[in-house]
């Protein structure tokens, strides 16, 4: 059942949209009508209740109908934040080893420095060899 914007409603009461339904109650039904997901539409409907009191019908349709593009398009745009994070730490412990293996090449150079600065006292001052 599709919503139908031109139905002409009273304007929503502060408290209660009707004797039975609650107005998070209302949003959430109104929002999966709309074809979002049961779990999405009841986080929504908690968060934009207060704000959604007192407009009218025609307010009230088009505010769901940005929360549903809106949704939808952070939905298109990103996945869930856990898997986010689960990427995140992913990078993070990419980014610890590559770490580590600079500084296990750090420890190498040095160790050349080293050795090509022990070549170079060793040999003769007039001496004409060159250290590559």
């Amino acid at each position: 059942m599709r919503w139908k914007p031109e139905a002409v409603l009273p304007v929503l009461e502060p408290r209660m949209c009707s004797q039975d339904e609650a107005l998070p109650d209302r949003i959430c039904s109104d929002l999966q009508s709309r074809g979002l997901a049961a779990p999405a539409a009841g986080l929504l409907a908690e968060q934009v209740a207060a704000g959604l009191v007192g407009q009218s019908e025609e307010d009230y349709a088009r505010t769901l109908d940005s929360l549903v593009l809106g949704f939808r398009a952070q939905c298109s745009v990103g996945e869930h934040p856990s898997s986010r994070e689960a990427d995140l730490q992913e990078i993070e412990r990419l980014m610890s080893s590559f770490a580590g293996e600079l500084t296990k090449l750090d420890e190498v150079l040095e160790v050349l420095a080293a050795y090509l600065r022990r070549m170079r006292t060793a040999c003769p001052g007039g001496s004409s060899t060159i250290l590559h």
